[in-house]
């Protein structure tokens, strides 16, 4: 029992050996390598730092240097350290890949602090690891952080590249890699080692047109990678660099500060401690800087070290405390653990000397997750954001900053961003009229800068440029095209070019939304809508014909219908001559013989012919057999004379009033005199190329076909090959632009309905953020009528005056031009048979002057004087009286013409009853 006592007296003194005069002494020991020596010295600096605070507790710092990663030499190492006495062992650095340090400390009860990343390890691993703490912010934190900065709505990153150093880790991403996928439209990975030529890393993102880049890569190698970019044009104002190592502060990158390096930056560092303002002189001159925890390892190093101390102070002031005093594995430290959990449970507000970084706390697994993290421009060290895991991104201006932060904010403000600065956007443009075309010099006059440009699109860009506060100048692309993709170089060209090789930041013109163009550049909200349209060339109304209802038979064939009623009409009189049924009964006549007469002479067989080709019938039929069956085989042919004649009539009619036979893309396509093709690699193209309807496949196929080329450069060339072909050359182009061209050109038109939607949008660079400005000023535009204004300036507004009158309408009437034949045969017809009477009527008179033996002149006034009295419907046998009683004319009485009517009356009926 007395050696008992003996032995607890003995550890008791010798623990109070520790003791001195100066208080209680304290060892903790570290282990760098050796290529860590700014570590070491920021060490040895947190030591002197926190002895200085008071007399009742000492550190004393016992280091170890490693030049390879070996476990059994970190294991020596770790064994003489805790052999020596030391009460808590600081690193290895994250280069290690063994923990043979955390186990041993485990084993020891000695406290194990780590001040960097290590490999996440599971529940199973922490059994082994649980004396260790680590102050380096969690690596699933940072990745939470880093996915949440770049999805807010300062950033809004949609589609980016992740180029990173082989050696990183990626750890740091996975909150990103879970957010995108690895796509050509989500992210993309660019590897590259330290040591390489960078410059092929930035071809390969040059390569795939990527605008966003997010570099990972150690601080030491930063500003190299970075400068190889410059020669890719990867450091223009629409470029967007985010740097995810902590510490970009320190890799010398603010060297590229210049107006020509314009990309927009972001970094991102924990927030360090922000001491408060001294008053006194000596802080007034005192100007230099502490660099010696300018990094984050050393500022961890340094927080490791005060954490360590302040839990040691506190913890050596409780009974039972004692230092370490055991060899490797042969003992364990009872207060280990106690210090750890000490450690655990000390807030930032206990904490003497501050912490280097805010908001160091540890979890119950030693583990730090909270912290505030930095996003700033590290070309001109200026903070934009703070990211917090409680409060997310927050933006500076909305944060309280003490005088002393104030003050320094002050001093950088004077510092110009020029990745902040309105920058002049490049519009890249074709031309074309009515979008952009040069303006014609007066003479005189000479025109510089956008002056010399003029259209729709010119006079759009001058209007969002007001709405949107922003200056611009015009660059005509050289190969004049809109931006169409070639699968065997994998190319663009023309203004979707110029965007993906950022020559040009705004592409305007016709230019219309496509996917595919959507896959490489962004589109505004559309500024104009459309569909396609055929242009043909307006055939001249054809020449009026006023013998047109004579065109369903030839000349040849009118000959021979007239050649057969002629021997028709002669037949039918040979055939009722021969026949005994045609002739009438016997009749006396003046000589008092008997004879027989024959209706069928030339006047009534004519007639009978006539009205039969002309269906109108007679009232002389024939009564024998032959003469039936000739008429109605006359019949037969009269009949499919006159039908074939109409229906061919209508056919000719219908066709004289088409315009042409082509009234929509049905039509075109299926007929072969009219070719049709469209810009080659424009929309439209695109439209019926990739188009699953049978028809526009047809009609593509039909292009594809064409010899010699359907498609052209260009609208102009198409308007004019339109001109040209008069009639054989179709154009497929926009509904907008073919209304332009017909009301400048009489000779064009429009067949058909509009189809396939389509819409015209500004193109900007992918993820541009400038992009939504643009969009709501068009929207305001639209809405204050300047969209409407700008399109009945450029579109409607024309001096072109046609010449209508010559047109034809489609609205199924005839004029006279038409019908005038029609009119001109039945005058001919009254004037001949007006001739034709007059020479019978004349031919009467004659006969009656022969015959009565009278002067033919008082005939012929006797015939004159009963013809103009058309009210007479009864005519005596003689109209004229060479008598007394005769009128000086010679014209008979009225009465007189009367009493003779009526004697000729009982004569008839006497010879009636007899």
């Amino acid at each position: 029992m007395f050696s008992l006592k003996f032995l607890v007296l003995a550890a008791l003194v010798a623990g109070s050996g520790a003791n001195n005069d100066n208080g209680l002494v304290i060892k903790i020991g570290a282990i760098f390598f050796d290529t860590e020596m700014d570590l070491a010295e920021a060490f040895d600096a947190a030591v002197e730092e926190v002895n200085a605070l008071t007399t009742d507790l000492k550190l004393e710092p016992i280091k170890h240097y490693v030049t390879v990663d070996d476990s059994i030499v970190l294991q020596d190492l770790s064994c003489d350290l805790i052999g020596n006495g030391v009460a808590a062992i600081l690193g290895p650095s994250s280069k290690t890949t063994s923990d043979i340090v955390e186990v041993l400390c485990n084993m020891t009860g000695i406290p194990h602090l780590q001040f960097d990343w290590h490999p996440q390890q599971s529940p199973r691993e922490r059994l082994n690891h649980q004396l260790t703490i680590n102050v380096a912010p969690s690596e699933l934190i940072i990745s939470m952080a880093l996915s949440d900065i770049l999805r807010s709505k300062a950033f809004d990153w949609k589609s980016f590249t992740i180029a990173y150093e082989r050696d990183t880790h990626l750890a740091r991403l996975q909150h990103i890699f879970a957010w995108k996928q690895l796509h050509k439209t989500g992210i993309k990975l660019q590897e590259f080692q330290r040591g390489d030529d960078y410059r092929i890393l930035w071809k390969r993102i040059n390569n795939a047109r990527e605008k966003f880049v997010l570099l990972d890569c150690p601080s030491d190698i930063l500003a190299d990678v970075i400068n190889a970019s410059i020669s890719f044009n990867m450091t223009g104002s629409f470029n967007n660099l985010f740097l995810t190592n902590l510490d970009t502060h320190v890799s010398g990158i603010d060297r590229f500060y210049s107006s020509k390096f314009t990309v927009a930056v972001a970094a991102v560092r924990i927030r360090s401690y922000i001491p408060p303002p001294v008053h006194d002189e000596i802080d007034v001159f005192d100007n230099e800087a502490d660099d010696r925890f300018a990094s984050l390892s050393t500022q961890l190093v340094y927080d490791a070290v005060v954490l360590f101390y302040n839990a040691v102070l506190q913890l050596s002031q409780h009974t039972g405390f004692y230092t370490p005093q055991f060899s490797c594995g042969r003992g364990f430290w009872q207060p280990g653990p106690h210090l750890v959990q000490q450690m655990k449970q000390l807030t930032p507000k206990q904490i003497k000397p501050p912490y280097k970084t805010q908001r160091l706390q540890l979890t119950p697994d030693g583990q730090r997750e909270d912290f505030n993290l930095e996003v700033y421009n590290p070309i001109i060290d200026r903070v934009t954001h703070i990211w917090n895991k409680d409060f997310q991104l927050v933006d500076i201006d909305k944060i309280r900053e003490n005088s002393s932060q104030a003050l320094k904010q002050r001093r950088l403000e004077n510092k110009e961003d020029f990745s902040q600065k309105p920058v002049r956007y490049t519009v890249a443009t074709r031309v074309g009229k009515p979008y952009f075309s040069w303006r014609e010099e007066p003479e005189g006059v000479h025109y510089e800068g956008n002056e010399r440009f003029e259209g729709y699109a010119v006079d759009l860009i001058y209007k969002l440029a007001e709405e949107c506060k922003f200056d611009f100048n015009f660059e005509p692309v050289r190969d004049n095209k809109y931006g169409s993709y070639d699968a065997a170089t994998d190319e663009w060209d023309g203004i979707i070019r110029q965007l993906i090789d950022n020559n040009a930041q705004i592409g305007i013109c016709d230019l219309t939304i496509t996917q595919a163009r959507r896959s490489v550049v962004d589109f505004t909200v559309p500024f104009m809508q459309l569909g396609i349209s055929i242009l043909s060339y307006k055939q001249p109304p054809p020449q009026a014909d006023i013998y047109g209802f004579l065109n369903p038979y030839g000349v040849d064939v009118w000959l021979y219908v007239m050649v057969a009623m002629l021997i028709t009409a002669m037949a039918l009189i040979l055939a009722g001559r021969m026949d005994s049924y045609e002739w009438e009964p016997p009749v006396l006549n003046e000589n008092n013989e008997q004879e027989r007469e024959n209706i069928w002479h030339l006047h009534n067989t004519m007639w009978l012919v006539l009205g039969s080709i002309l269906n109108q019938g007679c009232d002389l039929l024939p009564r024998g057999l032959p003469m039936r069956l000739l008429t109605a085989f006359w019949w037969i042919f009269a009949l499919l004379i006159s039908q074939t004649y109409i229906a061919k009539l209508a056919a000719f009619i219908t066709s004289s009033k088409m315009t042409g036979n082509i009234a929509s893309l049905h039509d075109l396509v299926d007929q072969n005199k009219v070719q049709f093709g469209t810009i080659r690699g424009g929309a439209t193209s695109v439209y019926f190329s990739e188009s699953n309807d049978t028809e526009n496949r047809m009609a593509w196929n039909k292009m594809l076909s064409v010899k010699p080329d359907a498609f052209t450069k260009n609208n102009e060339e198409g308007v004019d090959r339109v001109k040209l072909s008069r009639g054989t050359y179709a154009f497929l182009m926009e509904t907008t632009n073919l209304q332009y061209y017909v009301q400048r050109n009489c000779e064009l038109t429009q067949i058909g309905e509009s189809f396939g939607e389509k819409h015209y949008g500004i193109a900007v660079p992918l993820n541009a953020n400038f992009r939504s400005n643009l969009s709501v000023g068009i929207l305001k535009l639209s809405e204050r009528g300047v969209l409407y204004n700008l399109r009945n300036k450029w579109f409607n507004a024309n001096d072109t005056v046609c010449d209508n009158m010559g047109s034809s309408n489609d609205d199924g009437q005839f004029d006279m031009d038409a019908v005038g034949g029609l009119f001109v045969v039945l005058i001919v017809g009254i004037f001949v048979s007006f001739l034709i009477g007059l020479a019978e009527f004349l031919w009467r008179v004659h006969r009656t002057a022969v015959k009565e033996r009278v002067k033919p002149m008082v005939a012929l006034k006797g015939e004159l004087n009963f013809l103009i009295r058309v009210w007479l419907r009864r005519k005596p046998l003689r109209t004229y009286r060479e008598s007394r009683d005769s009128t000086s004319t010679g014209y008979s009485s009225l009465g007189q013409m009367s009493s003779t009517s009526s004697v000729k009356k009982k004569k008839k009926s006497k010879k009636r009853s007899e």
